[in-house]
């Protein structure tokens, strides 16, 4: 990323720009992007666009072909690969967090996962209210993961994870709009935080795999209801 920083901050205010369209699928997969469009659209110059355009290229989520450029559409196939990585990493990541984490990290976690408590039980049931409560939810949701990655310990290994996530993540909303996904995940947060707030390694390394085997066969499942291609 340093060799992206002579245009100053403006690139990444286009590369943060971009991957928020990207992930809240207001561009979607497959759709062709043009380092004009976007910049008429944004309101950004065209080096920055070309620069952030090149860095999400990097992190897999815009391709070239032809010289053309489109957001990826992941298939069924690189979405199971994608989770068999983060399964083996998170759940050791979990293990580790049980193992090294401190009483101010343990704390930490207990209180975020409270606060996931309250905004489940304070849902609301207007379509308005779902979006503001689900933006919530996921930077609470993130927030709980990027402590437990603080707790193990592994910068390189929780890097590689949140590079995965960029990956899948736009299919979010899709994943907690199936009835009981919500509970269900608070359900297994609950297992994993207290297992690592116990110190118990194994237990938290093993919830934290179910929690994610439960996940990646929602997402499959999605992808097949939308016809996602399978390789």
């Amino acid at each position: 990323m340093k060799n992206l920083k002579k245009n100053g901050n403006t690139w990444i205010q286009a590369y943060d720009t971009v991957l928020n369209l990207i992930l809240t699928s207001a561009i979607k997969p497959g759709e062709w992007v043009t380092e004009v469009g976007l910049s008429k659209r944004l309101g950004i110059g065209r080096t920055p666009i070309r620069e952030a355009l090149h860095k999400l290229e990097q992190e897999g989520l815009i391709v070239t072909e032809n010289r053309r450029k489109r957001v990826y559409l992941l298939t069924i196939s690189e979405m199971e690969e994608i989770f068999d990585i983060k399964i083996c990493l998170e759940s050791q990541a979990c293990s580790w967090a049980a193992a090294r984490g401190t009483q101010t990290d343990k704390k930490a976690l207990k209180n975020i996962l409270e606060d996931l408590r309250g905004l489940l039980a304070a849902r609301p049931s207007d379509a308005e209210g779902e979006d503001v409560w689900f933006k919530k939810w996921t930077a609470k949701d993130d927030a709980l993961h990027q402590v437990i990655f603080n707790m193990a310990g592994n910068k390189r290994a929780a890097n590689f994870i949140n590079n995965l996530n960029k990956q899948w993540h736009r299919l979010r909303v899709g994943i907690m709009a199936m009835e009981g996904r919500i509970d269900k995940s608070l359900n297994e947060h609950e297992l994993f935080v207290d297992a690592i707030i116990g110190g118990n390694t194994e237990v938290a390394g093993q919830a934290m795999r179910d929690h994610l085997e439960n996940l990646k066969r929602m997402l499959i499942q999605l992808l097949k209801m939308f016809n996602y291609p399978a390789a």
